[in-house]
């Protein structure tokens, strides 16, 4: 959850000010404040990047052992070397490009000494020029006097030309060159070996990948402590430093403890109006996870209510909803519990990237089951699991409730397949078959997933309406208008819903009451606008566009998991008339590029309800993220 912070003014004596924020930097709790009440900004220094572009270099080469006796060996003179072998090897290689171009180019034309050339053309007196043309250039047509064939290669035809005066010939282009083939060849084998050369020395140095990352941090942690040097205010004469600090509330107790070692006295000073307060998150387990999502779009403001558990259950829900399918989530389960076998030094962010990976599996597994669906099939119906599948159950009450209403729904199934009018029972009619598939069934189930994702857009941005309530009681108004709309619409389109068919009530009577909760909640989210915003407010009335259109914006994930469940079905149904061979290798690879897509849509459909849909109702954004002067540390295992 977000922590409140406070802010500090430190003051000291200057002999004390390095000794005082080494210790800051080791216990990494004070985000200092420049002189114009601006954060500190953390960049890097020029030694900085050169550590991280030396170590970029060496990562392109294979691992090796890493070296431990780096006694002497100075870190920013290695990596010169390194940028100046790496910019050399560039160098070598587009210089072997070049000359491969120039080989490609006069290759047609044959071995020989330019010198040759010019030592006939001086005794003959002939001047010998060579041209180049397409190979059906001459099909029809004599080729030119004074021209000789020489060769045919990729499309082209090469000739020499000797004359007694420089010629130009129709569709025909000249070639020149400075370097002759065999020359060019040499040029190229000795860049290469000096090529190799330059490759060996960088391989050999990627023994020094771990103590280039142990001088990178050590230069990080330098450059940092110099940034909040240039921040501090030195009062009489240089004799004092002075500096301002957001501290979090929960270690506030921590700031005597740093400065009882030095001179240094610290009092908490009132928030001015203007100053960047940073927000400050402290969050464990799942919560934290849900942090890490929220960082990819943006940082809360300092008056955002942290959604970070909120983002992580919703983000999840959202991400099975469209795999829809227990077989995939136990492929993510399974590659999950391979990689914490395979790396299990992994901590920090990789550690919670893979938490989260294994949150998101076990949340399509539950959901897939939920579903009945395993790697696009169909639990079948005399399968123990159909009794307990939430889908059986909710289409089973849906399909009964048609049954006895005898509405629109069952008059369109009784058309569409006729014998099923013939059933006499509500289960009878639920499980009526046509090629042995349950097409009624089947038809039902569809509704319940369109219903479903519908509910659950709705369900989410009520949420984001109330988190926002006390900032904008408008939004009080527009909670109810999806209330009072979710039964308003369900009665006018004669299209009963869960509170329908599943908490019994009536249709008609529902839409009734919802219209007025549904007309209610824009007069009120109106008034409240107009009251608190002036005339301005009149134009809260636009909010009904969006708010409609954010609903329907969650229907995407009833279309993307129906998407990825057809081609789940129709890899299955093509498999099954293949020989077993190719059935298998058909069903593998299909299987995983369905998988891909299906993720690929999850992740980035998944965060988008969150990020814009549901950010829209409950989230400022645009905060500065609480950056503590702390020490760095370079773990090799991590």
């Amino acid at each position: 959850m977000r922590k409140e912070v406070r802010k500090f003014l430190f003051i000291g004596a200057r002999e004390d000010r390095q000794g005082f924020f080494a210790e800051a930097q080791e216990r990494g709790f004070i985000h200092f404040i420049d002189k114009q009440k601006k954060s500190v900004r953390w960049n890097g220094s020029e030694e900085a990047f050169l550590l991280q572009k030396a170590i970029r270099i060496i990562r392109k080469w294979p691992p090796v052992e890493q070296e431990e006796n780096t006694e002497g060996v100075d870190a920013l003179s290695l990596a010169r070397q390194l940028v100046e072998l790496d910019e050399k090897k560039e160098r070598l290689e587009e210089e072997r490009q070049e000359i491969q171009i120039e080989m490609e180019r006069i290759r047609g034309f044959g071995r020989f000494s330019l010198r040759d050339v010019a030592w006939i053309q001086k005794k003959s007196g002939l001047y010998i020029q060579f041209f180049v043309a397409k190979t059906d250039l001459f099909a029809n047509t004599p080729v030119p006097e004074h021209c000789i064939f020489l060769n045919e290669e990729q499309g082209l035809d090469y000739y020499v030309s000797l004359a007694f005066k420089p010629v130009t010939y129709p569709k025909m282009v000249e070639i020149t060159w400075t370097t002759s083939l065999t020359d060019l060849k040499t040029k190229e084998l000795a860049l290469l070996q000096a090529l190799r050369v330059v490759e060996e020395t960088l391989k050999k140095q990627a023994k020094y990948n771990a103590f280039l990352h142990v001088a990178f941090v050590e230069q990080l942690n330098l450059f940092h402590v110099k940034e909040v040097n240039k921040a501090v205010a030195m009062p009489l004469n240089g004799a004092l430093f002075a500096i301002d600090g957001w501290v979090p509330a929960t270690r506030v107790h921590e700031v005597e403890e740093c400065c009882k070692e030095w001179r240094i006295h610290a009092e908490e000073i009132a928030v001015e109006v203007g100053d960047e307060v940073p927000t400050y998150l402290e969050n464990a387990g799942l919560s934290r996870l849900g942090e890490d999502l929220v960082g990819i779009y943006d940082t809360p403001s300092a008056s955002d209510a942290d959604p970070s558990p909120w983002v992580l259950f919703a983000f999840t829900l959202f991400f099975a909803f469209i795999i829809g399918d227990a077989g995939y989530g136990l492929l993510y389960l399974l590659m999950a519990l391979f990689l914490r076998y395979r790396f299990p030094q992994w901590n920090g962010l990789k550690k919670r990237v893979l938490n989260l990976f294994t949150v998101l599996s076990l949340g399509c597994i539950a959901w897939g089951v939920l579903m009945t669906s395993f790697f696009g099939m169909q639990i079948a119906k005399d399968n123990p699991l159909r009794k307990v599948s939430f889908l059986h159950w909710v289409v089973e009450k849906k399909g009964a409730y048609h049954f006895a209403k005898q509405d629109g729904i069952y008059q369109e199934m009784n058309h569409k397949y006729p014998g099923a009018q013939a059933a006499q029972e509500a289960h009878t009619w639920l499980a009526w078959e046509v090629e042995g598939k349950e097409v009624v069934f089947s038809k039902l189930s569809d509704h319940v997933m369109f219903e479903l994702a519908l509910f659950v857009g709705i369900v989410h941005l009520m949420v984001s309406m109330l988190r926002y309530a006390k900032r904008n009681p408008a939004s009080v108004g527009w909670f109810f208008f999806l209330l009072g709309a979710y039964l308003y619409f369900a009665s006018y389109l004669q299209a009963p819903t869960w509170l329908n068919y599943l908490l019994g009530i009536d249709l008609m009577k529902g839409g009734q009451v919802g219209l007025q909760i549904l007309l209610g909640g824009i007069g009120f989210a109106w008034l409240v606008s107009i009251w608190k915003h002036g005339w301005t407010g009149i134009f809260e009335i636009m909010t009904l566009v969006q708010v409609f259109a954010d609903t329907l914006s969650y229907l995407r994930l009833y279309a993307l998991g129906l998407a990825g469940a057809i081609v789940a079905g129709t890899i299955n149904e093509i498999a099954a008339s293949l020989p077993f061979l190719a059935a298998v290798i058909l069903t593998i690879v299909s299987h995983l590029i369905n998988l891909v897509l299906s993720t690929m849509s999850g992740v980035i459909h998944g965060l988008r309800l969150n990020f814009l849909e549901w950010y829209h109702y409950s989230f400022e954004g645009g905060g500065k993220k609480f950056q503590p002067l702390k020490k760095l540390v370079y773990r090799r295992d991590a």
